[in-house]
């Protein structure tokens, strides 16, 4: 059997249903979600988030950081939902330590050894996506690279503009960010049928 393809959102419902499980399940998780998917971050960019980082995109009201894979620059304006996301777990961090400035903002709470000078996991945070997924019955093949996806899908659903979607995702076709947020033939038909000039 193939290795399953990760998928992103394309229903809105499911997604809210899932970042209501995630935020139950585990508030930081959720948090980290919420920053990856308005950002259309890699979830290496998002743990590898520091705390005065954190505060920093706040004050500037801008994300700036090298993309980890790429070495790119990446820079892109907070909306709202992120701001929020970030709000919320610097205070929830700050409930739980004494908080370093270069400290990861996206630790494991509840972890035994209370390691701040390690960020959590990406295997982590597959497991908990994959769990609430599972949890709440929501038929999508889930994985880290779902919060670029989901925004992806997202933007093209509400622009359509694979150019835009393509240069946020930094990738270098319209062919390989189609496919990447999961266009297919079907959406294409939809498209179709629903402008009926």
């Amino acid at each position: 059997m193939g290795k399953k393809i990760v998928e992103g959102f394309k229903n809105i419902n499911d997604m809210e249903i899932f970042e209501r499980g995630l935020f139950t399940y585990n508030p930081m998780i959720f948090y980290l979600w919420k920053v990856g998917v308005n950002l259309a971050l890699r979830v290496s960019d998002v743990l590898n988030i520091r705390i005065d980082e954190a505060v920093d995109y706040l004050e500037t009201g801008e994300y700036k950081s090298k993309d980890i894979k790429t070495g790119k620059l990446n820079h892109v304006k907070l909306n709202k939902n992120t701001k929020e996301a970030f709000v919320k777990a610097l205070n929830l961090r700050k409930t739980k330590t004494n908080l370093e400035n270069n400290e990861f903002l996206f630790v494991g709470l509840g972890n035994r050894s209370w390691s701040y000078e390690k960020s959590m996991t990406r295997q982590t945070v597959d497991r908990a996506f994959k769990h609430i997924v599972d949890m709440e019955n929501i038929k999508i093949d889930i994985g880290t690279h779902t919060m670029r996806k989901t925004w992806g899908y997202m933007a093209y659903k509400k622009t359509k503009n694979i150019e835009l979607v393509m240069k946020r995702l930094n990738h270098s076709s319209p062919g390989t960010t189609m496919a990447y947020i999961g266009i297919t033939n079907k959406d294409i038909d939809l498209l179709v049928e629903e402008l009926n000039i």
